[in-house]
Formats: structure tokens, sequence, C-alpha cells
């Protein structure tokens, strides 16, 4: 009972110098003025070492920054020790903290040295000390002996620091490191032995048992021979895990997939990361109330770097199975879902009709390659039209791509699409899927545009493009009357050497033109300008905001650059100003045309660029500024 009853009575002790801490507090710190002050020899013989102690007289400060002590030897250093005291007396408080930085230094040349101004932060206001003049003066006979005792007892203080900090870690000379188990990085992937071109996700994860109060990744893994894509990742989204019986917090702070381009044994290279942890120092015993808070929760922190770094990692790259692979297989791994439509049941000839195969589902979608359709002869087909919609997220890459084939039949009939095959090896069954696209029967009929038939013996045949023999007639002429040299030959004659000789003239306009690169390009500026804003506004009535903005940066770009003759690696704002300027353009007109430039860039890369009407108002900025500086310059 009586143990318990100290207990409380130290407790109770404790409990009211806090409160009593805490009133007081904030009155005499905010009436202390910060004052980084500096202890120095102004006199030392050369060869003697000495010591330079800066101190600061309040808490929070940070960023130290050391003079260069230019013609001093650095023998050690800096050591960092703080120290505070809270006394009554005569029923006054006082309260004093000092954090200092001591530097073991040696002057080897006589003469005099000017030492620079150390500073420090605190409170974001940046504080110096006095800068000092230190004397070296001749050292005696035995002056090497002095230095050698001088550094012997510099080296005994230090350890004895170091002595003191190992054993109580109040006075901080030497920095406290961080172990292996306090904070590591690991490295965790999906799979270990993956075919080839199967997706394999790397999941990078911290953990730590101390305070980290920020990381950065410093080096990341070329990782040769895989394809990379890069995944969402919350580093903020903080968990608990118990190791070896102790308890981390951990995060993912990175994550890929992975996609083997080839088999055989692939090295993932360790990635590198900078931590900044924070540790616990004990306070020094001074005799005084601050005794009563030798508690880890009253400790002082120190900021502590850690260099991390992920050990190596084996990836076996299986190849893909022999047995079952069918013919349409091209290299494509995945989980995939297959679809083949096209608009109408029934086309007409002459009008485009748009078929489209797509694939979607997960893997990489950039392996996708185009199926192998026959179309029938008669039908004019272009190139097909690929896009792709990539979907990646914390649980791999996905996506679909489709490929959009434009077709014109060209005669009226019934036609056929001969059935084919696409298929993939999906790596969770462990089997190649083939998806079998049958025979497709189309009936084309005429339309609007289709030449009609016509009877007699001028026409067509009905249902064949094979037209009648026309039969010949003769064309006579009356005897004595010649076209040779007469007045209708002359005037045909003529006729004939003025379109040569205009002809001629032409052909050296165009020769000319066409060896003049500076004329031609300026010529072809507003033209190309006006090709790409075409392109941009249909861009626009689909909506496809990336593809809108890049012909949009095309069309201005493009147009200084045929305009001026400068190669577009050359162009920036200030080569646009100086041209326009050059040129006698308007000084508003000139920086209507640079913020044009800047509104494209901003639009394309902001998130609200998407909007039907923002994308509207650049294409008609862009249209009139390029109208005007034609006009502008002609």
């Amino acid at each position: 009972m009586q143990n318990i009853v100290k207990y409380k009575t130290i407790a109770g002790r404790r409990i009211a110098a806090c409160l009593l801490l805490l009133l007081s507090w904030t009155g005499m710190l905010s009436a202390q003025e910060p004052q980084l002050s500096v202890q120095a020899p102004r006199s030392v013989p050369a060869g003697q070492a000495f010591e330079v102690v800066y101190t600061i007289n309040v808490r929070g400060a940070k960023s130290f920054q050391a003079p260069s002590f230019e013609g001093l030897d650095i023998l050690y250093g800096p050591y960092q020790s703080q120290s505070s005291s809270f006394q009554f007396v005569n029923g006054r408080q006082s309260q004093s903290f000092n954090l200092s930085f001591t530097y073991g230094l040696q002057a080897t040349q006589e003469g005099s040295i000017t030492v620079e101004a150390a500073s420090i932060v605190v409170d974001g206001k940046t504080y110096q000390s006095e800068p000092f003049t230190l004397t070296v003066t001749q050292g005696s006979s035995n002056s090497a002996h002095q230095a050698g005792r001088t550094n012997s007892s510099g080296m005994q203080a230090r350890s004895q620091a170091q002595s003191r900090q190992t054993n109580t870690q109040n006075q901080q000379n030497l920095p406290p490191e961080v172990s292996d188990q306090d904070l590591f990085v690991t490295v965790q992937p999906s799979k270990k032995n993956p075919y080839v071109g199967e997706q394999v996700i790397l999941n990078y994860r911290i953990y730590t048992s101390i305070p980290v109060e920020q990381f950065i990744i410093n080096k990341t893994p070329s990782n040769k021979g895989f394809w990379v894509e890069e995944l969402e990742v919350n580093p903020q989204s903080q968990n608990q895990e118990v190791i070896d019986g102790r308890n981390y917090v951990y995060a993912d702070i990175r994550r890929v997939a992975l996609f083997a381009q080839n088999e055989g044994v692939h090295t993932v290279e360790p990635m590198e990361v900078e931590a900044l942890a924070q540790i616990a120092v004990q306070r020094q015993r001074t005799n005084s109330i601050w005794d009563f808070f030798d508690d880890p929760f009253f400790a002082p922190m120190q900021t502590v770097k850690k260099e991390l770094k992920t050990p190596s990692l084996k990836i076996n790259a299986r190849p893909l199975p022999e047995e079952g692979r069918p013919l349409s297989f091209d290299g494509l791994v995945g989980d995939f879902d297959i679809d083949f439509d096209y608009d109408l049941q029934t086309l007409k000839t002459n009008e485009a009709s748009t078929f489209r195969f797509s694939v979607s589902g997960r893997g990489n979608i950039e392996m996708i390659h185009a199926p192998q359709i026959v179309f029938p002869p008669d039908f004019e087909v272009y190139e097909p039209r690929i896009s792709y919609s990539k979907n990646s997220n914390a649980n791999g890459v996905g996506g679909k791509a489709v490929f959009e084939y434009i077709v014109v039949p060209r005669h009226a009939g019934v036609y056929k699409i001969d059935a084919f095959s696409y298929s993939f090896f999906n790596p969770a069954t462990g089997k190649y899927e083939e998806k079998n696209i049958p025979e497709i029967v189309l009936n084309v009929e005429a339309g609007k545009n289709a030449a009609m038939a016509a009877d007699g013996a001028h026409g067509t045949q009905a249902g064949s493009d094979i037209e009648y023999i026309k039969p010949r007639v003769e064309k006579w002429h009356p005897i004595g009357k010649n076209f040779l040299f007469s007045a209708a030959f002359w005037i045909c004659m003529g006729a004939e050497m003025l379109l040569f000789g205009l002809c001629l003239l032409l052909f050296r306009l165009h020769a000319r033109n066409k060896a003049d690169i500076v004329g031609l390009k300026n010529r072809k500026a507003a033209k190309e300008a006006k090709r790409c804003l075409k392109k941009a506004e249909l861009l626009l009535k689909e909506g496809k905001k990336d593809e809108f903005f890049i012909e949009i940066s095309q069309a201005l770009w493009g147009f200084l650059s045929n305009k001026f003759n400068i190669p577009p690696a050359n162009l920036s704002m200030d080569t646009v100003r100086d041209e326009l300027g050059k040129r006698q353009v308007a000084d508003d007109l000139s920086t209507q045309f640079i913020q044009t430039l800047d509104h494209c860039e901003f639009e394309r890369f902001s998130p609200q660029a998407s909007r039907e009407e923002g994308m509207k108002k650049m294409y008609e900025e862009a249209y009139a500024i390029i109208y005007k500086i034609t006009g502008a310059i002609k």
C-alpha cells in the first residue's frame, strides 16, 4: 500500500509539473527571440586542434548550414547535443533550451582566417551567426607533440561523446542508425513461373515499425526482357502486419505489370528507395524538473535518412505449349472475348458500311493483331482503323481493341465472307481458346447512285457491265477540200504554238517555285494548317480529346515551321515572338498567337479539357489566329 501511495504521489507531482509547464510554456517561448551564437577561440597555435560550437536557443530549428571553414581542416563533427532547464526562483519561473553543433578543427598555416557566418531556419525564417576572425600563431617546438596530444584528446572526447550517446542517447554526436528490421522494402510477384506473354503483377511494399516522414523512389528497375505497364497504387492507404512476432505498418508504393517477351530466366533488378525516419532520443538528466519527463512520450525526435533497396527477383518465363496450338494463333496471351458485327443486314451498292472486329479482356492488348478477314473481290475495302482503350488498375492491365473496316460494295448481288478464326492462349486454364466466326451471307442491293440499265443498242445489258458493240458511222469529205494548209490548219497550228509556249512558261515557273524551298513552305503553310484544322473538326465531332488537341497543336506549330522555314526542333515561344516581330506583325496579334499556343497546351493536359464547349472554343480560337497571322504577313 505504501508503494502504491508513493507511486501515486510521484505521479501526482509529474502531472502537476506537466500542467504548470503547459500553462507557462507558451508565454516563455513566445518571449524568447531565436539567436544563433558561436563559441570559438580568437587565437590558436598552428597544428593545434580546437573546437567551434554553434548554439541555437529555441526549439524547432532545422536546416543548419555550417560555413565552409576555408583554410581549416575539419577533424570531426558536426556533433549535436541539446540541453534544457526549468527553474523556480523566489516564485519566478525561467526556462532555457540549447541545441549545439560542435566541430573539431585544426589550422596548419600561420596567418589570419575569417570564418563566415553559419545559418539555421526557425519557423520558416533564417537566422545567422556572427562571422569571426581566427589568428593562427606559430606553433612551439613541440607543436607536433602538442598537436598529436590535442588530436588524441579530441578523439578521446569524441569517443566519450559517442559512448554517452550509446549509453544514454541524450547527446546526438553521431546520427543514430535505422536497422534493417525497423524499416525495409520488399517486392512481391503474383507469379514466379509465368508463361511467355502472361501478366505478372509486381507489388513494391514498404514496412516500418518507426515513424516515417517521407520516402522517394530514386531508381526503378530497367526490367530488360519485359513489356512493362505501370498500375495504380495508393501509398496513403496503410495496413498492419505481424512479421516474426513484430508489428509493422506497411504501404504499397509501386505496382507494375510485366509481360515476358521470350522464354527463360529473367532478373528483375532492385528498386532503390530513400526514406526519412524519426528516432526518439532520450534527454540528458540535469537534476531539474525535466527529469520528470524522461519518458518516450516526451523524448525529442531526430530525422534520419535510410537508403533502402529491394532484393533482386528471378522470373522464369515458360514457353507456350505446342500441343493444341491453332493455326490462327499469333501470340496473344490472356483472357479475352471476341466479337464481329456490321451495320446492316442488307447492303447497297456504292454506300459505305462498317464491319467491326473487337477483342476485349485482361492481358496485353498491345499484342492484339488484326484478323485475317477475306472480303469479296467486288467489295472496296479500306485499311482498318484501330482503336485501343486501355484499362489499367491495381488488378492488372486490360482493355479493348477494335478494328473498323470501311467496306463499299460496287455491284448488286449475293456475296459471302468466308469463315475465319481468332485464337489466344489462356494462362488460367493452360489451354488455347479459339473463336470461330461462321460464314456470313450478304445481300447487296442497288443503291441510289447505281447505274440504271438502258434499253436499245446504246444501252447496257441488265445485270451486266458489258456494253453492246456500237456500229461505226463513216464520215465523208467533199473532193478538193483538204484540211492541210487551209485557214483552219493555220489557226490550229498557231493555237498549238501558243499553247506550247504557255505550257513551257508554266513549267519553268513551276520548276522555279519548286526549287524555292522556303517559298514553297510559305505557300503551303496555311494549306497544311487548314488540313490539320479540318481533321481536328472531325475529331471534335467524335469527342476524341487527345487526338483533337494533337491536331490543333500540329496546326499551330506546323504553320509557324512552314511559314518561317524553322525546323520543328528549333521552335519555341521566343523564336515565335522574334519571327513575328521581324515581319512587323502587331504586338497584340503576336501576343494573341502565343496565348493561343499556351491555351492549347493547357487544355490538352487539363482534366477538364474533355468538355465539348472547351474543345469547340479552342478550335475557333486556333482557326481565327491562323487566319489573322496569314493576312498580317502578306
